[in-house]
């Protein structure tokens, strides 16, 4: 690595300086320094695991998570329900049983690899932070120690009274879903049943006419889909 690129304790220690939580930190000079092309942070909330960290330049690791929150299977989920590392270096040749509808919508613009270490603070989970590569292999050990450090790191600048203000009402993180949010609620309205019943239909219908979630909850929004009828 040249030494001018840049490094992940150097990255921590100026998103520390700067005082200013999550937004501190960029995701792009992030991915550079661990060799991969791109990284997010997905929280954990009421409806799942909310992406708040993120290049929006990053097209295809957005999509990647937004699939696995479709579906509800994949490296991020699994980092998240069971808190521990899950280390995808190739998902072309992961089994069909472990992620059964995540495989099967993968094509070519997926991820080749997919790197997802939870963010713990002791027994609670506060999210995962996923890196994406296009081309398939393992971090390197020196990789993975700064992974893990990245990782610690932003789970510390969240817990500072900067970073709790991004997850605040006073200045939130950007919520990359906040019109999914939105679209669930109109459904509740509409049709009178609850929140995660509103969500599992909007994930149902994105599923079954294999179209971004994003994409379903506009065209809700915007009164340009009918969901009255009961998923299946």
């Amino acid at each position: 690595m040249p030494a001018d690129a840049p490094d992940i304790p150097g990255l921590l220690a100026a998103a520390t300086q700067a005082g200013h939580g999550l937004t501190a930190l960029e995701p792009g000079p992030c991915a550079v320094a661990l060799g991969l092309d791109s990284l997010t942070i997905c929280l954990l909330d009421h409806s799942g695991l909310e992406l708040v960290w993120y290049d929006p330049a990053d097209k295809a690791g957005v999509a990647f998570e937004d699939l696995q929150y479709t579906l509800g299977e994949g490296p991020t989920v699994d980092a998240a329900r069971t808190g521990e590392p899950v280390l995808v270096p190739d998902l072309y040749t992961v089994p069909e049983h472990r992620w059964p509808a995540l495989l099967a919508a993968t094509h070519q613009k997926s991820p080749h690899a997919a790197h997802a270490v939870p963010l713990n603070l002791g027994a609670a989970r506060l999210g995962v932070l996923t890196g994406h590569r296009s081309t398939a292999g393992s971090l390197t050990r020196s990789q993975m120690s700064h992974f893990l450090a990245l990782a610690e790191g932003a789970t510390t600048i969240l817990t500072t009274p900067h970073g709790i203000d991004d997850l605040s009402s006073n200045d939130p993180l950007p919520l990359h879903r906040a019109l999914i949010h939105q679209a669930t609620g109109a459904l509740t309205v509409l049709l009178g049943i609850p929140l995660d019943q509103a969500l599992a239909r909007l994930r149902a219908y994105a599923f079954t006419h294999n179209l971004p979630l994003l994409d379903v909850a506009h065209d809700v929004v915007h009164h340009r889909a009918d969901l009255n009828s009961p998923p299946g």
